[in-house]
């Protein structure tokens, strides 16, 4: 697929589906391998072992929901039934549908799909008779949120062999909980992964940006030619080993990277696992010789006068170019668009005149989408994670303001932080998003007043030790809360975190977008000290939404 566009998650299951029960082989054995290149033919290996295995349970899954359908009719209840199991285990999925064998949905989960019972597919150049492999995979964009959603489809057959239509996996674009356990067995700083299908397109890398982009014809635009040699030399060869030069926007620099790796052969054609790291003692952006005293507000609103005082072509040239006032020791400004696009960034100048609306972080939570909600809402603070430049790209929080100028643009700039609580324990991540489906299933099926006196019982059915869970109305009044029953029927509009960023305010805007991870600063049930938490939240339907949230860690 040429515009294939996916994290991790649509290789994830391609590869469930496709080598469910497959051993991979050791990389060959080669003796003239240079000692540099050890760690990465290592974890090449590892890495693709991890996909693989980490994903059997999601391929099993498909196979059995497809094979259970077929002794059914498309819109029986028991289908339905089937894909709700299926939605409720599967924290890859945003939506999953029934189809039949006109193209026309009879059943879909959640009830808030975007796609309702009685839409009929457009376009779908899908031949169940003539698969070439055993599911068909296209993308489309949904215009609404400028996201590219990656959709399987699995054909059904019925027990006589009659085709019955088919069963269709949306994966959300803005989670990563798949893949994340397979990148975390490998080193999280100074590992540079990447993984490519047979044309050379980009289904996952740490730098999400070149997601779905094709990684030959980039170098070849970029003037790289002995980058794009080297990505073709993969392409043709099982494995092995190679290093290759290129321009790193985040550094500014040309570094030199060894890198390593492993193709996967399956089903739906292979896949190429490289896993490099740079070789070269190349320095980070040079931090800038001025500097301010300003506070992190205080700058942001000095470049904000700016703005409103010389208009906003002079701003953005201005905020473009390192040596100005508006780039320091301490903080750098920003310019983004209110659909996502940026304007300027002079640590980043690859990003300038690029959309990131669905740029995430490691965990799935939207960067710039983050941004532009906050610059809705008139402007404050923001969290997320993402790489130091001043520190040798090193992962951390990043807490930033943000400031509209008009309805059309805004600037930010961030500090980031010493803390260690950046990490997630990604096994209950994946655990945070089954459970809050559990209870959205099981509100949808006894309905709301029942899933809320059960979500309101002490040690009841939904009572979880390490995930806190609450029910709360597009209004923002709690409905549910376990551990704090005290505050049911209060507003969380009210409530803000340590940076006076509103936690209720956030949640009821993130719910009425269609839902999505975010972080925000929460205290401890326990400790009553605060701490960075991700949260999960799912709208139910237009009149409430759960949210969960797990306490971040520290470093292993």
């Amino acid at each position: 697929m040429k515009y294939l566009f996916s994290l991790i998650l649509g290789i994830c299951l391609v590869l469930s589906v496709c080598t469910a029960g497959c051993v991979l082989p050791l990389p060959t054995q080669q003796s003239d391998i240079p000692d540099y290149y050890a760690e990465q033919v290592e974890l090449a290996h590892k890495f693709a072992l991890g996909i693989s295995n980490d994903t059997s349970v999601l391929g099993n899954a498909l196979i059995s929901a497809i094979e259970y359908q077929s002794n059914f009719s498309a819109d029986s209840p028991e289908v339905l039934e089937s894909l709700r199991d299926l939605y409720m285990h599967n924290p890859s999925a945003t939506s999953i549908y029934r189809v039949n064998v006109d193209n026309v949905v009879v059943a879909a989960v959640p009830e808030s799909a975007s796609h309702r019972v009685g839409y009929q597919i457009p376009l779908l150049e899908f031949d169940p008779f003539n698969l070439a492999y055993p599911i068909y995979h296209s993308t489309y964009v949904r215009e609404s949120t400028g996201e590219t959603h990656l959709l399987f489809c699995v054909p059904v057959y019925t027990s006589d062999g009659i085709y019955d239509g088919f069963l269709c996996y949306v994966i959300d674009p803005k989670s990563k909980v798949l893949v994340v356990p397979s990148r975390s067995v490998i080193p999280r700083e100074g590992v540079i992964v990447m993984v490519l299908d047979e044309n050379g397109d980009v289904l996952y890398a740490d730098n999400t940006k070149r997601i779905g982009q094709n990684a030959i014809l980039n170098a070849q635009i970029a003037g790289e030619n002995e980058t794009a040699a080297v990505i073709k030399e993969m392409l043709l060869t099982q494995n092995g080993t190679a290093t290759y030069t290129a321009y790193s926007f985040s550094n500014m620099k040309y570094i030199t990277i060894a890198v390593a790796w492993e193709t996967l052969e399956t089903r739906s054609g292979p896949l190429t696992i490289a896993v490099g790291k740079p070789i070269t003692d190349y320095q980070t952006v040079v931090r800038p010789s001025s500097s301010t005293d300003e506070t992190l507000e205080e700058f942001v609103q000095s470049a904000y006068l700016y703005a409103v005082k010389y208009g906003k072509n002079a701003a953005i040239e201005a905020f473009n170019d390192p040596k100005s006032q508006f780039v320091t020791q301490q903080y750098t400004i920003s310019a983004i668009d209110i659909n996502g696009t940026i304007l300027a960034n002079p640590m980043l100048p690859g990003d300038v005149g690029v959309n990131l609306i669905a740029n995430t972080d490691v965990n799935g939570v939207p960067i710039v989408k983050t941004l532009v909600q906050r610059a809705k809402q008139g402007g404050g603070y923001a969290l997320y994670l993402h790489p130091d430049p001043m520190d040798n790209q090193e992962m951390k929080v990043k807490r930033s303001y943000v400031m509209p100028v008009d309805e059309n643009w805004f600037i930010v700039a961030g500090i980031y932080t010493d803390t260690d609580e950046k990490y997630v324990d990604h096994q209950l991540q994946n655990a945070m998003v089954a459970y809050t489906r559990h209870v959205a299933q099981y509100a949808q099926t006894y309905g709301k007043d029942a899933a809320i006196d059960a979500l309101n019982t002490p040690n009841g059915l939904f009572y979880s030790e390490d995930i806190r869970l609450v029910a709360v109305d597009s209004a923002g009044t709690i409905l549910a809360r376990p551990y704090n029953p005290e505050l049911i029927g209060n507003s969380l509009l009210g409530a803000t975190d340590i940076y006076g960023s509103s936690l209720g305010r956030d949640l009821v805007v993130l719910a009425n977008s269609g839902g999505g991870m975010i972080y925000q600063y929460y205290p401890n049930r326990y400790t009553n000290e605060n701490h960075m938490t991700l949260m999960y939240v799912l709208p139910i339907d237009d009149t409430w939404f759960l949210a969960s949230g797990i306490t971040m860690k520290q470093a292993p």
